[in-house]
């Protein structure tokens, strides 16, 4: 995994005086010299356009859309202007260097026909003009209309360069950079009173705190080598106090029972130090000498750290020890210091704390049977109670009522992460010692309105808490981490959405919503119940969905404000104030959103230059939006927007908006796509998603120059016979890429919801993601069309009985799938019964494919091709109607598999043997087969995390029940599935009890799922008595740190 550049420093020693004042010499010189390039070009801009009264510009330049070009073109060249007087020498990095360098040649070339235009001379005048707006070219240097050029100039003034230096500002305070650790579970990284919280009880962690001391356990076999853990969670969620929880009882036991002979915490500070502040830190707990003082300057940062590794390995060399690192960030510090822990085979152990999963798993890997813990939310009931001892004291929780409106909108929002509710304690408190009834729904009334339409102050310690995570981010993480803002609160992402960018593709401000990056971050939670981990395929078929929390969204939405990066109806009413009391506030509202309606917001957008603004999302019960007049927008994102017409698509479209890239308009009333969408010139994305259009699409649309993604997906398009023919393709080809037709819209299978496309579509010869279509009607020619997508990257198609017996069409589909040479993803949903046995003939499979996913379709044994050693498989799902030995090879051998999802269609009459030295990488291993006869032997599936077994009730003669779990040795979760209706059988019941069995002798702490819910009561012997002290403690000397 590569490590981002951190904004608190790399830890480059400084420069001297002497070498700062040239670098900024360097710096002025290099800034003037684009800015001598680039002022001739504003000059010349302004020049065409005149000024007239007022500052208003006059008809000069010829042509209503030349001038609306120049004008685009000033006003962006102004911002980058702007920004290069600002810029300083920190900020003058290899990336904005390479950035400026770009802009002297676009400069440059801008210049030199400007400069020439005679204003009297109108033909000269188109020409030179025509050529000023197409020097800038795309990426793929086709030949496109001139607006789409213009319009890369927006995105390189948006570019991550010009955000960086606002970006880095580091709110942290010196005094947390130092040697010795803060208090790690008093609540000292938030600023909360510790005195105050020292009483809270600690609830929901005695059982993640068992499991963990579980996995402390020294194991009684041979292998006794060094086992790290990581536990992971967004900010709030409690791991440090887990982590010190489980210190504590290890300490306490140790006391009695020598097990460690060095049980110590130490904590990640921030700042370019941070690694040599570590291990000095753990230095000095495990010498009896303090730790040497490597200040001097004449020994290098890596000289240091390397000495602090080789003496702290020397004093754990012979020791079995237990180390917490908290607050872990960023995976190079991990790579730099790991070498400072010996693996001693004394069954020492390693915990870490960590926001990041990617980072947490890295963690694991370097370490035999290494896991991860993922935090999860209080429950309804310990959120009541934490949230009741926070507001009243511990001693007091059984003389209130916590089901007043106000604690559920509290505990909603809060989303059981103990941070946010014991921050809410006092809200709580307040509100609820109020005795008059009316007055408390009036509160609650306007407490809701008002986190709902702008940001509030947050508390101090939720505050705190976020902002130390937030700062930990890369710049561009924290670029992405805004742009979240521009959803409304409460906003839900679809799995299958992650890969889809609300920006166009060519726009460089990492405004490309990296989803996944973001949730890996923990910036993005899951949304309660969707757990993806029972879902094979988390692109597709499971209900998968990520949110903002609340919180969350308050506090990114503040930080926004404070740089104007996003305007709303609230942050426009105050900039129209100070800009009315004479204040002088040149911030530009470049973007706008507007979730919440407002009497005031036509008047408001009335007082502004709207064709200033390039970003606008609406959505709710928005009204008096006047859509024609923001003409120079780049991005139009109406997704949810309740008021949508199609009278006001229809007017968008006739608008004029040559600038505009993307456009949504899904999740809305909108029932048809206008032919006159053709205006919109630069258009590259149109999501028109669950919206009620029906009607086929105009022609218009695949006409569209620049138009690369559709997504038709939830509506009632069941067929697409519109696509320009060769004869009617402009220019060369269509530049589609993604075709998204089908899904969602029927309630059915996928047979239901997917979509019917005419033949013409291999005339879109750039289409590389293509689905859902249905090949129910279409002839064997439509097959073989399909083969000229040379471009195709995924595909998914439905296949029926009819086609698996058909010979010419196995035929020409066998033929499409070999001329597919850039193949990654081929889904293919068969009708029940189909043979799917002739995909085994393929005589060259695509070499770039990483997922092949086949439903309902079943095959005599696994496909031979799949032994092919340069297959990348990452994720397969069939289902076979025998296995052998060697088809076990064959999958065992797939070197990057991740994810199987294995349908075995018969009764095994001799256990199914996983062999050691295969699955190297998998991960996820689902397995459907009426007996579930598994045995794994010892060192089976070396990296699996989570195991799936759906069985069915059988004769008892016919029992088999899966072994050897045990040898499983990472294993973290087990689901069962079976139909509820066979709860009572006795096939059923020998399976389940003898995999609980399995997970009790098991060395790690097992979740175990039944039909998708957690069971409680799977547990060592050991542990179902509750610990006296334990409980004592939760009352007592514990508190529930509102930090992480």
């Amino acid at each position: 995994m590569a490590a981002h550049p951190h904004p608190h420093g790399s830890g480059k020693q400084q420069p001297s005086p002497s070498n700062k004042q040239d670098q900024e010499d360097t710096r002025v010189a290099k800034i003037a010299e684009v800015l001598s390039v680039l002022e001739p070009v504003r000059a010349s801009i302004s020049q065409q356009l005149g000024a007239g009264a007022a500052g208003r510009r006059c008809v000069v330049a010829a042509g209503y859309t030349r001038r609306r070009c120049l004008a685009f073109m000033e006003t962006e060249l102004s911002i980058i202007a702007e920004f290069l007087k600002t810029l300083s020498q920190q900020h003058l990095d290899a990336d904005t260097r390479r950035w400026m360098e770009h802009y002297e040649l676009v400069f440059s070339k801008l210049d030199s026909v400007i400069q020439e235009v005679d204003p009297s001379r109108r033909t000269l005048l188109r020409t030179r003009l025509r050529s000023a707006t197409q020097c800038i070219l795309s990426r793929n240097n086709r030949s496109y209309p001139f607006s789409p050029n213009i319009k890369q100039l927006y995105y390189r003034s948006e570019h991550p360069c010009r955000f960086k230096h606002l970006l880095q500002a580091n709110s942290r305070p010196e005094a947390d950079i130092g040697l010795a650790p803060p208090q790690l579970g008093g609540g000292s990284g938030t600023g909360t009173n510790l005195t105050a919280s020292a009483a809270l009880p600690l609830v929901g962690i005695d059982r993640p705190a068992k499991k963990l001391l579980r996995w402390l356990t020294p194991r009684e076999e041979t292998d006794k080598s060094l086992r790290v853990m990581s536990i992971v969670g967004p900010p709030g969620m409690g791991k440090t106090t887990l982590a010190m929880e489980v210190h504590r009882r290890k300490k306490a036991e140790d006391a009695t029972v020598s097990v460690f002979q060095c049980n110590l915490v130490a904590r990640f500070s921030r700042g370019p130090d941070r690694n040599k502040l570590l291990l000095q830190d753990i230095l000095s707990q495990v010498s009896d000498r303090a730790a040497p003082a490597l200040t001097s300057s004449s020994q290098s940062q890596r000289k240091t750290i390397k000495l602090l590794i080789h003496l702290v390995s020397k004093h754990l060399r012979d020791k079995r020890y237990f180390i917490i690192i908290d607050d872990i960030w960023d995976t190079s510090d991990w790579e730099k210091i790991k070498d400072a822990f010996p693996n001693n085979n004394l069954d020492s152990r390693i915990l870490i704390t960590t926001r990041v999963i990617s980072l947490s798993w890295v963690c694991c890997f370097d370490s035999d049977d290494g896991l991860v813990h993922q935090m999860k939310p209080l429950n309804r009931t310990d959120s009541e109670r934490l949230l009741l001892a926070s507001a009243f004291g511990p001693s007091s929780v059984d003389d209130y009522d916590c089901q007043q409106p106000l604690c559920d909108e509290i505990l909603i929002r809060c989303e059981g992460v103990p941070l946010f509710i014991i921050g809410m304690a006092d809200l709580f408190k307040e509100q609820l010692l109020q005795q008059k009834d009316a007055e408390d729904q009036r509160t609650l009334a306007v407490y809701s309105s008002e986190l709902e339409q702008g940001p509030q102050r947050l508390p101090k310690c939720i505050e705190r808490a976020l902002s130390l995570a937030y700062d930990d981010l890369p710049y561009e993480s924290k670029l992405q981490s805004l742009c979240m803002t521009m959803f409304p609160s409460g906003y839900k992402f679809d799995n299958d959405r992650f890969f889809f960018f609300r920006w166009n593709e060519d726009n460089e401000v990492a405004m490309r919503f990296t989803i996944p990056h973001l949730a890996d971050r923990n910036v993005i939670t899951r949304v309660a119940g969707a757990d993806c981990r029972h879902c094979p395929d988390e692109e597709e078929g499971c209900h998968c969905q990520w949110h903002v929390n609340h919180f969350m969204q308050q506090f990114l939405a503040s930080k926004s404000a404070e740089m104007g990066f996003y305007f709303t109806a609230s942050s426009l009413k105050k900039y129209l104030l100070l800009a009315g009391a004479g204040a002088n506030n040149n911030r530009t509202q470049r973007r706008l959103i507007l979730h919440h309606p407002d009497p005031n917001l036509p008047s408001l957008l009335q007082q502004i230059d709207l064709s200033q603004t390039r970003s606008l999302a609406v959505s709710g019960a928005v009204s008096g939006i006047p859509m024609d007049k923001f003409v120079n927008l780049v991005v139009l994102d109406l997704e949810g927007w309740e008021n949508l017409k199609d009278d006001d698509l229809l007017q968008i479209c006739r608008s004029k908006m040559y600038f505009l890239t993307y456009l949504s308009v899904r999740n809305t009333p909108t029932s048809k796509i206008p032919p006159e969408i053709k205006e919109l010139w630069s258009l590259q994305t149109l999501d028109a998603s669950c919206t009620q259009i029906s009607d086929e699409l105009p022609l218009q649309v695949f006409k569209l120059t620049s138009l690369k993604h559709l997504d038709l997906r939830g509506t009632r398009v069941r067929r697409i016979s519109k696509l320009p023919n060769k004869q009617q393709i402009v220019g060369s080809r269509v530049p589609l890429f993604t075709l998204l037709v089908g899904g969602g819209g029927g309630g059915g299978g996928p047979m239901e919801t997917a979509a019917r496309v005419t033949p013409d579509v291999r005339h879109l010869q750039d289409l590389e993601m293509l689905a859902t279509v249905d090949l129910t009607e279409n002839p064997v020619s439509f097959l073989r069309a399909l083969g000229d997508l040379k471009w195709l990257k995924v595909l998914k198609i439905t296949w029926s009985f009819c086609h698996s017996t058909d010979g010419e069409c196995r035929a020409a589909l066998l033929s499409s799938i070999g001329r597919w040479s850039h193949l990654q993803s081929l889904t293919i949903h068969c009708g029940l019964g189909c043979s799917m046995e002739f995909l085994g003939t393929l005589s060259y499979p695509p070499e770039h494919l990483r997922k092949l996913k086949v439903t309902g379709g079943v095959f005599a044994g696994v496909l031979r091709w799949l032994s092919v050693p340069s297959h990348h498989l990452s994720f397969l799902q069939i289902t076979i109607c025998s296995i052998t030995a060697d088809d076990l090879k064959v999958l065992a051998d797939l070197a990057q598999l991740h994810t199987l999802v294995l349908g075995l269609d018969f009764v095994p009459t001799e256990a199914v043997v996983i062999e050691d030295g295969g699955f190297p990488l998998l991960r996820k291993f689902f397995v459907n087969c009426p007996v579930p006869w598994l045995a794994f032997e010892i060192g089976a599936l070396p990296n699996l995390a989570y195991l799936q077994l759906e069985f069915a009730a059988t004769l008892p003669t016919q029992t088999r029940a899966p072994s050897g779990i045990a040898n499983i040795h990472r294993i973290t979760d087990i689901a069962l599935c079976y139909g509820e209706h066979y709860a009572n059988s006795p096939s059923v019941k020998i399976i389940v009890e003898a995999v609980r069995k399995q997970i009790v002798e098991h060395c790690n702490p097992i979740d175990l799922y039944i039909n998708g819910i957690e069971q409680d009561d799977v547990q060592a012997p050991d542990d179902l008595t509750e610990d006296a002290n334990v409980t004592q403690s939760r009352t007592g000397s514990g508190s529930q740190s509102p930090r992480e």
